[in-house]
């Protein structure tokens, strides 16, 4: 599955981390660099697993298997707040 980010959100670049407020709740969530990556590359068509477990260890060094498993839960935390949907 595809995911993309939800276009409402407003996106604030703290260098290598991003502010986001999602403006129908008023709530605030900040994203560390590898979340930063993540949703960079969710803001453009979208993206499946395998591609951003892809673009997660060619920019940080870590092993593909932390990194799916770390994406898994980065996307199910913001696909409950709403911030990312399939795309």
């Amino acid at each position: 599955m595809n995911y993309e980010a939800n276009g409402e959100v407003l996106v604030t670049d703290l260098s290598d981390e991003l502010a986001l407020l999602d403006p129908r709740t008023s709530r605030m969530y900040t994203l560390n660099a590898v979340g930063r990556t993540v949703w960079q590359a969710l803001s453009g068509d979208g993206m499946g697993e395998d591609q951003l477990v892809q673009v997660v260890t060619e920019a940080f060094d870590v092993e593909a298997d932390q990194a799916r498993m770390d994406i898994r839960t980065l996307l199910a935390d913001l696909k409950r707040e709403g911030l990312v949907q399939p795309a």
